[in-house]
């Protein structure tokens, strides 16, 4: 995992890192092993989650959840 991913994850899914999440993206749920959750800065401003080096946006951040 890239130190600049965890670095620019928002804090509250930062310990969310590595594990397993599920989200919905264009109506339909994704999941996979989460690397990056937060705004994407560089390329749109929206708020982007990356699993599996697949990155997904706009997402909203509520329907993030941690699959056990």
């Amino acid at each position: 995992m890239s130190n600049f991913l965890y670095e620019s994850t928002e804090p509250r899914f930062k310990h969310l890192i590595g594990k397993k999440v599920k989200f919905f993206y264009l109506g339909k749920q994704i999941v996979g092993t989460l690397e990056f959750a937060g705004i994407n800065h560089k390329l749109h401003k929206k708020f982007q989650v990356t699993v599996d080096r697949m990155p997904c946006w706009p997402i909203d951040p509520n329907t993030i959840e941690e699959v056990k």
